[in-house]
This record gives C-alpha cells, structure tokens and sequence, in this order.
C-alpha cells in the first residue's frame, strides 16, 4: 500500500485540485480495482467525482496498452460532444502515480438502454476531426487477423492455441480494403457507459485509438468482453435491438461481414492473457480464461450460421 495512494492522502491531494465547496459534506469510497486502475467516487452535495489512480507498467500490452494522457485527451475533447464526462483534473499524486478525475451531475436512473448505446457510439463514429494524441490501431479484417496471429505466436508452445488457430477465418473470405481511421473507444460496453444527469456518457477511454468504428460494435456484443467487465453478456434480442438502432447501416454491414476477424483475435488476447499471467496473478489469468470460453463459443456460433 505504501507504493499507492492511501484513501486519507488521496483525499488531502483533491482537496488542492477540486472546488468543493463543502468538503465536511463529502464522502469518499473506494470501488472494485481493475487490472490497469484503482477507482474512488467522491460524493459532494451537487457533483459526483471519479477519481481513477493508474498502475504503472501497463504501457506495453499488445491490444490493449493503458495510456493515461489519451484518456485525459479524449475526455478534454469529448465533453463538449456530450460523448464523456468533464475532465475536472489530471495530474501526479504524491505517490508518483498519474491521477485522472473526472465529474458530473447525479443521474435520475442507471439504467443504460441498448438502443441508447447504440446512439452514444454512433455519434462518436459520425465525429468530422480526430480527437488530437491518439495513436493507431489495427483496423479491418486483415489487419486483425495479423495482429491475433502475433499473439499466438508469442505463446508457442500452447496446446489452446492449435485449437485456436483451426478457428481462424479465412483471409480470402474478406477483400482487403483501404480503412477510413476514426477515433474508436475500443472496449465499449455497458460497463464503459456511464449513466449521468445530463444523459449517458462513455468512460475509461485509456484503450482508444484511431481505427475501424466496426470494432466497437464488436466490442458491445462481445460476450468475453462482457465477461471481463462483470457484467452480462448480450442476449440475441438486445444485439439485433443496438445493430437496430445503429445509425450507420454501412458499418453495420462491415460489422456483419468482418467480426468474425475480431472476435478471433479477442480469442487469442485472452488465451495469451491467460497463459502468461497464470504464475504471476491466478485470479486474473482464471477471469481471461472464462472470457477466452465465452468468445470461442460464440466463434462456433458463428461458423454455423
């Protein structure tokens, strides 16, 4: 505990940064940490904060690379589309540790519709300018069968990843085509939707990059991806309900002729998760491992369509 932030040195540190009013009103609490952050929620008596401390060493994974400043970046950007909550503060804490608050109204209720959803991701996709400091990603089909073929490669000897690869789809199946890059959120779901007084908001945009918005369509009814966020997967009803609703009909199409790309690699992120944290954090590689299940499962499905 010594190397983070304590809860009372977390609160003297907001205490230079927010402009609460009322600091006797306020209460702080710690929530569920994640593999990249710890988050706490600041309740003052008109605003509610999140405050998410970064875990450093986390800069170098292969699909998803935590990158605090682009968060901090999309969050600037983004308010003022209504697509992200305010930016209140992003700065050092004591501990040497980066630090991103974000703030916003009290919500009337928490319930996220799925038609909803798919408005608030539609919106980012239909975005004229790029959000400035963000970096490419793999984007297409071919480009993310290339990049789930690295993964597996790194994990040679794996008994998982024959089985995987004869799951593959087919590079002739799609023709390659040139990709138009936009500003993607990249791990979209009902657990990165934010519920607010002045409507729903995405969060935890450290995974963004300039790519294909299908991927966050596959994100949103990946079931591994859900699995990992603790929430759940998607019901057939609630997919056709979000494709429904997505404003794009042309992206839905390279949705529905492409994920199969996507979900393969999730596939294989998760088994290279899950082979290669087993030593140094079970509980996690055991969580990748129920995700890489949950997404060879709906591959099967797929295939038999």
């Amino acid at each position: 505990m010594s190397a983070r932030l304590s809860d009372s040195d977390l609160l003297t540190f907001l205490k230079t940064l927010l402009p609460v009013t009322d600091w006797q009103a306020a209460r702080l609490r710690p929530l569920p940490v994640s593999y990249t952050s710890r988050f706490w929620r600041l309740d003052t008596p008109d605003r509610l904060y999140m405050v998410k401390e970064f875990f450093p060493g986390a800069e170098n994974n292969l699909l998803y690379p935590t990158l605090p400043y682009q968060e901090a970046d999309a969050l600037s950007g983004l308010a003022k589309h209504a697509l992200a909550p305010e930016l209140e503060a992003f700065a050092e804490s004591p501990a040497g540790t980066p630090v991103l608050i974000y703030g916003y109204a009290p919500p009337v209720s928490d319930e996220i519709d799925v038609g909803e959803a798919a408005e608030l991701i539609g919106r980012l996709a239909s975005l004229s300018g790029p959000v400035p400091g963000h970096h490419e990603v793999p984007a297409g089909f071919h480009e993310v069968l290339d990049q789930g073929d690295a993964m597996l490669a790194a994990i040679p000897d794996s008994r998982k990843a024959v089985n995987l690869k004869r799951l593959r789809p087919e590079s002739g199946s799609v023709q390659r085509c040139p990709v138009e890059r936009l500003l993607i959120h990249r791990s979209f779901c009902l657990g990165t939707i934010l519920a607010t007084g002045e409507g729903a908001r995405l969060i935890d945009w450290q995974f963004a990059g300039l790519g294909d918005p299908v991927e966050d369509i596959v994100c949103f009814v990946s079931p591994g991806l859900a699995t990992l966020y603790g929430v759940h997967p998607l019901v057939a009803h609630a997919e056709d309900l979000f494709l429904k609703h997505y404003p794009d009909r042309g992206t839905v199409s390279r949705f529905l002729e492409e994920r199969s790309a996507y979900h393969w690699r999730f596939a294989a992120y998760c088994l290279l998760r899950n082979e290669t944290l087993m030593l140094e954090n079970a509980p996690a590689a055991r969580a990748y491992g129920r995700a890489l299940e949950e997404e060879v499962d709906l591959l099967l499905r797929l295939r038999g369509r």
